[in-house]
């Protein structure tokens, strides 16, 4: 089943992206220059491919470090921290099982049609804002670097208004510091396996024996910064799977379908992967009958709650 996509109106939805290659150019520029280091003095095809090869394994070892930075940095809190809105779901379903930073197996919906409330007062501070709905979707938490945040759209042709919510699995975080260690270790085994040749081989010198040493070196290096980081992300994914298996996720997830009115509480977020407000994590959904107005949305209308999850017929869930 595919997720939920929330597409932004002048907002980055590859903000992220762009951080983690920064973090790998950065990376590899440090690796080419490691290299360099090594092979000054000895020129020719053998020395640039082995400084070309230091680049490739320092960035890929920053693209997996950067992605387990980025991962945990990304979402920034409101305050308050926790909310609740009323809306209808536009759009309900999981991101696909994979490796981070291309997918996470998070649960997804799009909640439009909103009337907020929040246990405690909401400032009206977002620029432009005047109402709870604009304050909600618009302004940015501290940390985020945002001057606003942006406004989200539904994935059906980007045209209907939305607050984007997720789930999170186990997937995301599992695979990201599996990527990390995996790179990392993969890198220093890579390094290790390459001098350890280097002394074999008897071509630990200078000259073209010290190019020929860092090509093997950097080669290795390369092979062990990707490999491992690919095993390592693959491995945490796996477990995290696993861990959502084991879990209520799936149940949690499936409790509200396309077109449930439902009141949805949990964290307000800035996330700075995509430069838009949302929920994330869902704590808790109240289902109740679509067509009833909520005068109030601070309080629950009265006889319009129906259940605790999948509405109109659905069996009761609690996303907790």
């Amino acid at each position: 089943m595919a997720g939920c996509d929330a597409h932004n109106n002048g907002g980055d939805n590859d903000a992220a992206r762009k951080r983690i290659a920064n973090w790998a150019a950065a990376f590899a520029v440090i690796g080419a220059i490691l290299v360099l280091l090594n092979v000054l003095g000895s020129l020719g095809w053998v020395a640039a491919l082995a400084i070309a090869l230091g680049a490739v394994a320092g960035g890929a070892l920053g693209f997996f470090l950067g992605s387990a930075y980025d991962w945990f940095s990304r979402l920034k809190s409101q305050s308050p921290d926790t909310i609740t809105i009323a809306g209808v779901a536009k759009c309900v379903g999981r991101n696909p099982f994979g490796l981070q930073p291309w997918t996470d197996g998070d649960w997804t919906c799009n909640m439009g049609n909103l009337a907020v409330a929040s246990p405690t007062d909401l400032a009206i501070t977002a620029p432009g804002a005047t109402d709870l709905v604009s304050e909600v979707r618009l302004r940015p938490a501290p940390g985020s670097g945002l001057e606003h945040a942006f406004y989200s759209f539904n994935e059906e042709a980007h045209t209907t208004d939305i607050l984007h919510c997720e789930i999170s699995s186990h997937i995301g975080s599992y695979s990201v510091v599996g990527g990390a260690i995996g790179s990392g270790l993969g890198t220093a085994a890579g390094i290790g396996a390459g001098i350890a040749a280097c002394i074999a081989l008897g071509i630990f010198t200078f000259g073209i024996g010290a190019a020929v040493c860092a090509l093997i070196v950097a080669a290795l290096a390369a092979a062990g910064a990707a490999g491992g980081g690919l095993a390592g992300d693959a491995i945490g994914a796996t477990i995290g799977w696993i861990v959502d298996e084991l879990s209520d996720f799936d149940k949690a997830g499936k409790s509200i379908g396309p077109g449930t009115c439902a009141f949805v509480t949990g964290k307000w977020m800035t996330d700075t992967s995509h430069q838009h407000n949302e929920i994330h994590d869902v704590e808790s959904v109240q289902t109740f009958a679509c067509g009833i107005k909520v005068v109030d949305p601070g309080l629950h209308p009265v006889g319009a709650v129906v259940g605790i999850g999948r509405q109109p017929a659905g069996t009761g869930n609690n996303l907790h």
